[in-house]
């Protein structure tokens, strides 16, 4: 990791940015009450309310099936950025990443806006996830990017196809890291297709007692720091020099 990390980045790698907010809900209906309860306060930011197809399945058989518990069934969107919401979840996402001290008035506003429902009884976790591709040609050698040793079998693995995903546990955090080559996507800021080595980074925080909905700075900044730390710790001297860092 380097010594100092930049404050940006000329070349951000950078997707899209997710905050998560996973919580047990006061009552049975939260997930039809909480899009129209949020749509007042947030309709400045996202004025589109859109309804998702989850929204059309039965709440007791989204209840009876666990892999369904925390898929948004409504969506408010605003230019690229956007609010998910459903019966146990809420989340923000942005297309076009502002840098960290507005993303983080954007989640704070957001989470202030929810408590402000009294729909939310408990929260269990939160996260921030941050989906990059670090920009490389087919003929390179994607994963020496990568401040990693990776063999199988004692040789190092084929790119083609090559997929990674490796849990960490640090600072009271589990951060998820994928690692994936050859990967293409549309940035949808600018329409322009990317392809290169695709590294994704979710950091969780578990355990999470409900005064963070009064009072949420303090642990924003230490995820994000846990994820940020991670995310440079990945990278070699070398990849670091190409994304242009601005110390």
């Amino acid at each position: 990791m380097p010594v100092e990390m930049p404050k940006q980045l000329g070349k951000s790698p950078l997707l899209e940015a997710v905050f998560e907010l996973r919580f047990e809900p006061a009552g049975p209906a939260v997930g039809d009450l909480l899009p129209g309860l949020l749509y007042s306060p947030l309709k400045a930011e996202y004025p589109q309310l859109v309804p998702l197809p989850m929204a059309s399945i039965p709440r007791e058989m989204r209840e009876k099936r666990p892999e369904l518990l925390y898929q948004a069934s409504h969506r408010l969107t605003g230019g690229s950025n956007s609010v998910q919401v459903g019966d146990r979840v809420i989340s923000l996402s942005s297309a076009a990443y502002p840098g960290w001290a507005r993303f983080k008035d954007m989640v704070e506003f957001l989470i202030e806006a929810v408590n402000g429902t009294g729909l939310i009884k408990q929260v269990d976790r939160f996260s921030f996830k941050y989906v990059n591709i670090i920009e490389a040609s087919q003929t390179e050698q994607q994963l020496s990017l990568l401040n990693a040793r990776i063999e199988l079998i004692g040789k190092l693995p084929s790119e083609k196809g090559f997929r990674l995903r490796v849990e960490r546990e640090d600072s009271g955090c589990v951060t998820i890291i994928e690692i994936m080559t050859h990967t293409q996507a549309i940035v949808s800021s600018t329409s322009k297709e990317v392809s290169g080595l695709l590294i994704t980074v979710d950091t969780l925080r578990p355990g999470i007692d409900r005064a963070f909905l009064t009072s949420p700075s303090g642990l924003l900044e230490e995820v994000h720091s846990v994820a940020k730390d991670t995310f440079y710790s990945l990278l070699t001297d070398a990849t670091l020099k190409r994304l242009e860092p601005v110390c």
